[in-house]
């Protein structure tokens, strides 16, 4: 046979399909949507930068919730974060705040005892801060012991909302005084609901006979009323029944001068009762920023005070909302990792670094360690997929099967495919190896060709010979 007619021409050739050769981008596109997604899940997961502006309800001016919030400003302000100080009314105000996703506050100031609206969510504690006693002040002179004694009187129990309110308005009903003396009640009082200097001032003036506030001993108005001549501070007889009958309630002992020690006021040993204030923030806060308020509380109320020994405050004891898993990890284990040995802001740059490091090592070790595994599967396929059709083409030679021309002219393809194919030197090996099997099954169909040819001519000759 001419070596022209094993050779496929060109038009030929275009009429065989041909595989494509070249490599799938699919698992590019694939990656790539992977890593986008890994970064998304990062940047939920890690809120790698913290606010620089927090905003927290706080209560009225003059009042402890006021005092406490100016130094929390102050522990914040040293890493950089400015808190916004909102006064309120009191603590059902503030809690009202948290609860309104509107209202732009992250943090707040409560009052243990006072109602909490169910199934609130939103919301977790992040300790216990500090006492707030429970004043019942009267016209000196006019000295009681006993609440009972209010019966028929004037008084002040703080402006709705706040939690002296709501305390004093429980242990008025707890002991009969919002009713008649002829209804079952010991004498009703005339009650007031303001607070503040507003009520001290209307008590001075004789307007008022008594005023309830709750606030921590640190808060300027009460060494100011101890210091006036005029007020006196009730002590209460009856606090350790208060405290069985409301179990939020503390019985506490003010020690004699320990208010103004130069002045010994109060001059004697006073019984209070008081509940805890606690520092609440929303769910969603930055978790740095629950650190750091953890930490101000602890700068601000963990040393000994008037009212509690030191280490007291702040503490996870059982509140009105759930702990936050920040804080507690916090109380547990001090600052995270990072914070133990950088300062704040060389901190926030390495979680920032951290941030986008995670989702590439994320990424980097399984391709480290699978890329080169199916670089190589991906490089070996692109050879070794030929041998299915070399081996059919083969049994067919074998077999005297099939168009040996058509045989002969997708071998030529192939080989042509197997040279256009950009191989690595790492893989010439299983190239020419293929190769060489190729040109074994090329030189089989070449000699079926001839053989075919010979007896063609030898059958020619015979019929000649006749």
């Amino acid at each position: 046979m001419d070596q022209a007619d094993r050779t496929p021409k060109p038009s030929q050739q275009a009429d065989l399909p041909v595989r494509p050769a070249g490599f799938n981008p699919w698992w590019l596109a694939t990656l790539a949507a992977l890593a986008l997604a890994t970064l998304a899940a990062t940047a939920f997961l890690l809120k790698p930068v913290p606010p620089s502006r927090v905003v927290i309800s706080t209560g009225s001016a003059g009042g402890s919730y006021q005092t406490f919030a100016e130094q929390y400003r102050v522990e914040l302000a040293k890493h950089g974060i400015e808190l916004e100080l909102r006064p309120s009314t009191g603590a059902v105000e503030n809690l009202n705040r948290l609860s309104d996703p509107n209202s732009g506050v992250d943090l707040a100031l409560f009052q243990t005892g006072l109602p909490t609206p169910a199934g609130q969510q939103n919301i977790v504690m992040l300790g216990h801060v500090f006492y707030e006693p429970m004043w019942l002040l009267t016209h000196a002179g006019k000295e009681i012991t006993d609440i009972r004694e209010l019966a028929g009187k004037k008084v002040a129990i703080g402006p709705v909302g706040s939690g002296s309110n709501v305390v004093a308005t429980a242990l008025i009903k707890d002991y009969g005084l919002d009713k008649p003396a002829d209804n079952g009640g010991r004498g009703q009082i005339e009650f007031f609901e303001i607070g503040g200097y507003p009520a001290i001032e209307a008590l001075e003036s004789g307007a008022l006979d008594a005023v309830f506030f709750l606030t921590s001993p640190k808060a300027p108005i009460v060494a100011k009323v101890l210091s006036n001549p005029k007020l006196h501070l009730v002590s209460l007889s009856r606090a350790d029944a208060m405290t069985r009958r409301a179990p939020y309630l503390h019985k506490l002992i003010l020690p004699a001068g320990s208010i103004v020690p130069h002045d010994d006021l109060p001059p004697k040993d006073v019984t209070l009762v008081a509940t805890t204030a606690v520092l609440l923030a929303r769910e969603d806060l930055h978790p740095l920023v629950i650190d750091l308020m953890v930490e101000a509380a602890r700068q601000v109320h963990g040393s000994s005070s008037i009212l509690a020994k030191p280490g007291l405050f702040p503490n996870t004891e059982p509140g009105p909302f759930p702990l936050s898993s920040e804080a507690e990890r916090y109380y547990k284990n001090g600052p995270g990792f990072l914070r133990q040995y950088l300062p704040l802001s060389q901190a926030i740059w390495a979680q920032r670094l951290l941030f986008f490091a995670l989702p590439l090592v994320a990424f980097v070790g399984p391709i480290a360690h699978f890329g080169p595994i199916a670089w190589r599967w991906h490089m070996r396929r692109r050879i070794y997929r030929w041998y299915g059709e070399l081996h059919l083409i083969e049994a067919a030679v074998m077999a005297g099967r099939g168009d040996s021309k058509d045989q002969l002219r997708r071998l030529h393809q192939i080989d042509a495919q197997l040279v256009s194919t950009g191989t690595p030197l790492a893989f010439s090996a299983d190239l020419y190896s293929l190769r060489a099997h190729l040109h074994f099954v090329h030189n089989q169909l070449e000699e079926r060709i001839a053989q075919v040819s010979r007896a063609r001519l030898a059958a020619s000759a015979r019929i000649a010979g006749t």
